[in-house]
């Protein structure tokens, strides 16, 4: 699933050539591993001079000496644009949803075993054409610096200076592999920052036999029709605004009827 042409391809597509040399010591590929480490660690752990004490470990290993300088990491570390780690994020995730069994139907059986009550059972019986993708939404708190302060302002609610900069982000997760398809990242607060705006800038990841699960708060008119356009199915509870039971609605069995829905006021996007 995963092989070094795929790390090898992504260097290339985003020309990333440095010390290519076979006396180089911060290639682009330990240089990309010693990026993700300093994710996975806390405080001390999580600095560059710790990510090149792991390298320095990894050559050792190799049965080579080099030199723990963290000034020519940072240097290599600013040549790994952020489009190639998530270009390789994308890229992963796809291999790992094409190798999944989502599509594989299963026996009656399996799915007794898996699965309750027997309507669902039934359901997970039938093979999925497409990928089944969870949409939500989180924030993050980010280092509390005059750049991010600037540029992801912090909760307007809380008095400045007291609060951290925040990134309002959405993500799509594969529900078949867990992985992660896409993820968009905005200010907290501002024009376009909601979650539902943040999807529509994911919009063209989602590919027609595709499933969307989403909460309430993404229950819209414009993005229904957005997925529809797209062949998109969704599955989402109705909004907490929107009339569940409507006078005009039409009954198809239990626990299922057609509604349907008036187009809003057009909006400029």
């Amino acid at each position: 699933m995963i092989d070094q042409s795929v790390f090898d391809e992504a260097f290339e597509l985003f020309e990333v050539d440095f010390s290519c040399g076979e006396d180089a010591v911060y290639t682009p590929a330990l240089v990309l591993w010693a990026l993700l480490s300093q994710s996975l660690f806390k405080e001390e752990l999580r600095s560059c001079n710790a990510a090149v004490t792991r390298i320095a470990a990894w050559w050792v290993a190799q049965g080579r000496v080099v030199d723990n300088n963290s000034g020519a990491y940072c240097r290599a570390r600013q040549k790994v644009p952020d489009e190639l780690v998530a270009h390789l994020v994308r890229t992963i995730a796809g291999r790992a949803e094409q190798s999944s069994d989502l599509a594989e139907s299963l026996d009656d059986e399996q799915a007794e075993e898996m699965l309750t009550p027997r309507a669902i059972a039934e359901v997970k019986s039938k093979p999925v054409t497409g990928r089944v993708l969870m949409v939500d939404g989180f924030t993050v708190d980010a280092a509390d610096t005059p750049e991010n302060q600037q540029e992801y302002p912090q909760n307007p609610a809380q008095e400045e200076g007291l609060g951290f900069p925040i990134f309002r982000c959405v993500s799509l997760i594969s529900m078949a592999t867990g992985m992660l398809v896409d993820l968009a990242i905005t200010p907290y607060c501002g024009k376009e920052t909601r979650e539902t705006a943040l999807l529509r800038q994911m919009i063209d990841s989602l590919r027609p036999g595709d499933i969307l699960v989403a909460d309430s708060y993404y229950c819209t008119y414009w993005l229904l029709a957005m997925c529809k356009a797209r062949g998109v199915e969704v599955v989402m509870k109705n909004h907490h605004k929107r009339e569940g039971h409507p006078d005009d609605a039409v009954r198809i069995c239990r626990g299922q009827r057609k509604v349907v829905w008036s187009r809003p006021q057009h909006q400029s996007w």
